[in-house]
């Protein structure tokens, strides 16, 4: 119950900003004596400081409690394009940083991956002295159990039950919490972007891979661990045949729609990888935005349209966020797959993009860092 009440009393901190002790009471109905326990061990644990003084009815003035500043949390997402994005985060809930890390070659080994976050925390503490950092969140694009931060398979770096949690555990000997990246994108939209008032929503990314993410009655839905792997939807009769060069029937299909495009300006596909975000950005460059030709856009809107209304109509979720390469067709694009799901679904949910940016999956990751190390309650909780 302890346990519990203080981290009533860090959420209602963390809403509010700053809060006397009487108005710790008055906003979570813990006990004086209870909150005054909490604030004071808070205090001892440098996470916690008062300042100023207000008035009170029942006495003396009370001070206000609010956050220390020198308290951080790193997020982290392996998955962006630039390279891995990392990020500080304050127990405010700020983030005060995001960059990208370099990334030595194209697919790093875990030990590579654990150096790399481990030089870039010993950086951020020595350049952010006196502050420390407590915990770390890591976002992976591929299938992981959260509980014990292994994952099953990640395809984006060749990995295939890896015991990652535990080798970052090692390196930065702190606590460390691995989650799949738009799982922590999508919380991360839950607690301040375009989900806040929602309790079922969906969030698609258009990445390096194509990924997804579910909220169900407010938690992340994962199924037996692999739920949100949109990638795999089966959108048309010959798509049901078997996966596209090894990847998912969906996945496989939008980048073969890009591919097509890119042909007709001279781009070999061969050269990304497979990679739908690479090949995008080479016809960007060719083609100085994102433009298909009419009957390339037709069939990749179709098809997306199709994905989603499948979702959809399964779900029925309030929201639909989207995420990645899909933002740069800008409110034409979105207009035209909302447009034909709107024709395929019986009730339309909201459908936008992701309100975040870039920095969506860090955020999520350094929320999961800081209340899990705080044993905070936490905005979307994880349904194993």
């Amino acid at each position: 119950m302890r346990g519990l009440n203080r981290s009533i009393v860090i959420s209602a901190i963390r809403d509010h900003g700053s809060l006397s002790r009487a108005d710790l009471v008055r906003f979570t109905s813990i006990s004086p004596a209870s909150v005054s326990a909490i604030v004071s061990d808070l205090i001892g644990d440098g996470l916690v400081r008062e300042e100023g003084r207000v008035p009170s009815d029942l006495g003396r003035p009370g001070r206000l409690v609010r956050f220390t500043d020198d308290v951080l949390f790193v997020g982290c997402d392996l998955a962006s394009a630039e390279g891995f994005r990392v990020g500080l985060m304050r127990l405010s809930g700020e983030l005060v940083e995001s960059r990208v890390l370099a990334v030595p070659s194209r697919a790093p080994s875990t030990g590579r991956i654990a150096e790399l976050l481990a030089d870039y925390v010993l950086e951020a503490t020595s350049r952010c002295a006196p502050a420390h950092v407590l915990g770390a969140g890591v976002g992976v694009p591929g299938v992981v159990n959260p509980i014990t931060g292994h994952v099953q398979i990640a395809p984006l770096f060749g990995w295939e039950g890896v015991e990652f949690g535990a080798l970052l555990n090692g390196y930065l000997r702190m606590p460390v919490f691995i989650d799949n990246d738009v799982a922590f994108a999508l919380a991360a939209e839950v607690d301040r972007g375009a989900a806040t008032k929602a309790r079922d929503a969906i969030l698609m990314t258009f990445a390096e891979g194509l990924g997804g993410a579910v909220l169900l009655d407010g938690k992340i839905y994962r199924g037996r661990g692999a739920a949100g792997e949109v990638g795999y939807m089966v959108t048309d009769a010959f798509g049901a045949e078997g996966a596209y060069h090894g990847v998912g029937a969906l996945e496989g299909k939008l980048f073969e729609l890009v591919a097509e495009d890119a042909r007709r300006d001279g781009i070999d596909p061969a050269l990304c990888e497979e990679q739908t975000a690479r090949l995008v950005h080479q016809l960007v460059r060719s083609r100085g935005a994102f433009k298909l030709s009419d009957d390339i856009s037709d069939q990749l809107v179709r098809t997306i349209g199709a994905a989603l209304a499948s979702s959809i109509a399964l779900l029925d979720p309030e929201v639909v966020l989207l995420s990645g390469w899909i933002e740069l067709g800008g409110q034409a694009m979105l207009d035209q797959v909302t447009g034909h799901v709107r024709c395929l679904v019986p009730s339309m949910p909201e459908v936008q993009f992701s309100s975040l940016g870039d920095d969506r999956v860090v955020i999520g990751a350094a929320l999961a860092a800081c209340r899990g190390t705080l044993a905070d309650v936490q905005v979307v909780e994880a349904a194993i």
